[in-house]
């Protein structure tokens, strides 16, 4: 059987010298559609388990949303131990995962099912114990534009 996963890259801003492109693993479907196996740490709009149509310079569209948030949260010299500690708790209350960690950012995945409100709740913890904010990165229409509150269908019929 031929190996399906892969690492695709994905637009995830722009800098002073162009695009920037995050890599993140992925199930390769068919016709550049993949489902992804990671939250990403930089790009907005994703989760785990989202199917999406990728174009060659990155760019994406979202297919089918797979049931989950992704929150991110920015933490310059993060202690191991601390997140070792965040990693278990939001195993335990959410049935979620610390999905990546690089260069202080940190991708978690939390299933939708969870709500709201405990997931805030369980996130205002790890904020408690890492000293930093965290982003629901995947429920906004238009992420990259932050003037924009506008939820996404599904989040808006959540708790």
């Amino acid at each position: 059987m031929e190996d399906k996963l892969t690492l695709i890259q994905v637009f995830a801003g722009t800098s002073s010298q162009g695009a920037v492109l995050e890599e993140l693993p992925a199930e390769y479907l068919s016709d550049q559609k993949f489902k992804l196996c990671a939250s990403p740490g930089l790009a907005l709009g994703l989760a785990k388990g989202d199917i999406i149509k990728l174009h060659p310079n990155g760019d994406f569209e979202l297919i089918k949303h797979g049931g989950n948030f992704c929150i991110q949260i920015y933490k310059e010299q993060p202690i191991k131990e601390k997140i070792e500690a965040v990693e278990s708790i939001v195993k335990k209350e959410l049935s979620g995962s610390l999905d990546g960690f690089h260069n202080g950012s940190l991708a978690f995945t939390a299933p939708i099912s969870n709500g709201f409100d405990a997931t805030n709740h369980t996130f205002n913890k790890i904020r408690d114990v890492l000293e930093a904010e965290y982003y629901y990165s995947n429920i906004y229409k238009n992420p990259y534009d932050f003037d924009d509150e506008e939820l996404v269908s599904w989040a808006e019929d959540l708790d």
